[in-house]
């Protein structure tokens, strides 16, 4: 009969340790990774969805890389969230591994809305770069010359319509871009005045800018709830989204189907949708790329016209200092053009600095990645969303000392521009393969319309009753694409020559 031996306390400590290494072993040594980035500390179930700002994401997101650096992680109800913080990084991660971080997250609003066909909104594939050729096609250097004589035209009377009701200088803006781009992308004149198209574009665009504002729906965060019936207590969303489905559709037809109509009956007038005609480009793709075009291109650059107002207003010294060098280059008797820009130095940095000082979109367009990643020896899951805080590096100190003033100079040497300062124009449009394709025709569309205010108006702040200059300050929303509150200002002629020049018929 075998006789069982009691084991030695050393023998059972020994036997415990292996099974504890061999366990070891077996569950982690397969998965070795390092840690998440650092973040807050995650609640249960809800993980940081507290944490998540809720207004003006760019400063609130910049105090938590303030705390946990220029990479931090969020778990928002169980999605990963990296938060980049800083040039370097937002290069690194969306421009040199761009084949891993291109995609887009995974929108309900988007999909209860049928808006991925707006290119911003579309995941990364081969669709995607069917659009995205027709858009760079749109705008490549050939392309863009033949733009310049409904620049001129168009920003010219933007100047006649600012002397004539300067109060109005915001709906002269938004209309002068929407009859810019209208033309351009569907042969259309609106007449002088004429809100219709920049009506439909300022919807279009304020419908896209919601959805695409992070923690604006609930059903984003629990997608599940799409199948909640419509009375159930906080699926608002979907009657939300059924009316802008149809209203987003509707304007999108209306548009395409007015300039294909007006093709038809007064000729033909060049444009993008006379090339997308003439290359027989499927219908469904031309109708989704010129609503993109005439959406983002009205609604962005306008934005940024508002903020060079209002910084002249704010600045008179920036404004001072640019007349002067338009006295001297341009002289009296004309408007400046594109051929001018070389020569005119510190307008461009003026230019630059509009783009730095209100960012249109501080936190991008979140990227999506497709696979996991490491970076600064810190594992970043894959499917996780990536926002960059563009906001925040146009508050870098390091690159931009004294951010919150206004100051052209920080990108000149003596004299002129210096190549070693960085250029706004280098993370305002986007990272890597999903930076804007348009961003050649608005940094000419501010350099047309900064210059032809500079040269001809003087932009000062409104009197208070006493007859002092009121106190301005900026003032944005809080959606994804940021524009300024109505603010006030005086717009005047800067003498009665250049009036002259403004209405008179010469160039």
């Amino acid at each position: 009969m075998l006789e069982v031996v009691p084991s030695s306390p050393q023998v059972l400590l020994l036997v415990v340790v292996l099974v504890f290494v061999a366990a070891k072993l077996l569950f982690t040594g397969k998965d070795k990774r390092p840690p998440l980035p650092p973040g807050p500390r995650p609640l249960p179930l809800l993980g940081n969805a507290l944490d998540f700002p809720k207004s003006h994401l760019g400063r609130e997101f910049r105090g938590l890389s303030e705390k946990y650096g220029d990479v931090a992680y969020l778990s928002v109800l169980g999605q990963s969230i990296i938060l980049v913080n800083s040039y370097d990084a937002a290069c690194e991660l969306l421009e040199k591994r761009s084949g891993n971080y291109s995609d887009r997250p995974q929108s309900a609003m988007v999909k209860m809305t049928n808006l991925d066909w707006i290119f911003v909104f579309k995941d990364y594939g081969a669709e995607w770069r069917r659009y995205r050729r027709e858009l760079h096609v749109s705008f490549v250097p050939d392309m863009m010359t033949r733009y310049f004589a409904i620049q001129r035209q168009y920003t010219r009377g933007l100047l006649r319509n600012l002397l004539d009701t300067p109060a109005d200088f915001s709906a002269h803006i938004k209309f002068s871009f929407a009859a810019v781009v209208l033309r351009i992308v569907y042969g259309l004149d609106p007449e002088q005045g004429e809100r219709k198209y920049y009506k439909l574009v300022e919807r279009l665009a304020t419908i896209a800018e919601d959805i695409s504002t992070p923690g604006r729906h609930i059903v984003e965060a629990f997608p599940s709830m799409q199948r909640l019936p419509s009375w159930f207590p906080g699926t608002g969303f979907r009657q939300l989204a059924a009316t802008w489905k149809a209203e987003i559709a509707s304007i999108r037809d209306y548009l395409y189907d007015s300039a294909k109509e007006t093709m038809g009956t007064s000729g033909v007038k060049e444009s993008i949708i006379t090339r997308l005609t003439e290359e027989r480009v499927e219908d469904e793709l031309s109708r989704n790329v010129t609503a993109t075009i005439y959406a983002a291109g009205s609604d962005t650059t306008n934005a940024a016209v508002h903020a060079f107002v209002l910084a002249m207003a704010m600045f008179p010294e920036a404004q001072r200092k640019a007349q002067t060098e338009l006295d001297a280059v341009v002289g009296p008797d004309r408007l400046p053009d594109f051929a001018d820009q070389k020569s005119l130095p510190y307008v461009c940095a003026l230019m630059k600095e509009v783009l730095r000082w209100h960012v249109v979109a501080p936190i991008g367009v979140p990227h999506r990645s497709t696979e996991a990643d490491e970076y600064g020896g810190y594992y970043l899951p894959g499917g996780s969303l990536i926002i960059v805080n563009q906001w925040s590096i146009s508050r870098d100190p390091a690159y931009f000392p004294d951010p919150e003033n206004f100051y052209p100079e920080r990108f000149l040497l003596n004299g002129q521009l210096n190549p070693a300062i960085r250029d706004p124009a280098k993370f305002v449009f986007g990272f890597g393969r999903r930076i804007c394709p348009g961003l050649h025709f608005a940094e000419a569309a501010l350099f047309l319309n900064c210059a032809y205010i500079l040269h001809t108006l003087n932009i000062t702040p409104p009197l208070d009753l006493h007859g002092n200059p009121k106190k301005l300050e900026m003032r944005t929303n809080s959606l994804a694409v940021s524009h300024l509150l109505p603010f006030e200002c005086r717009i005047l002629a800067r003498n009665a020559h250049m009036e002259e020049l403004v209405r008179g018929n010469g160039a």
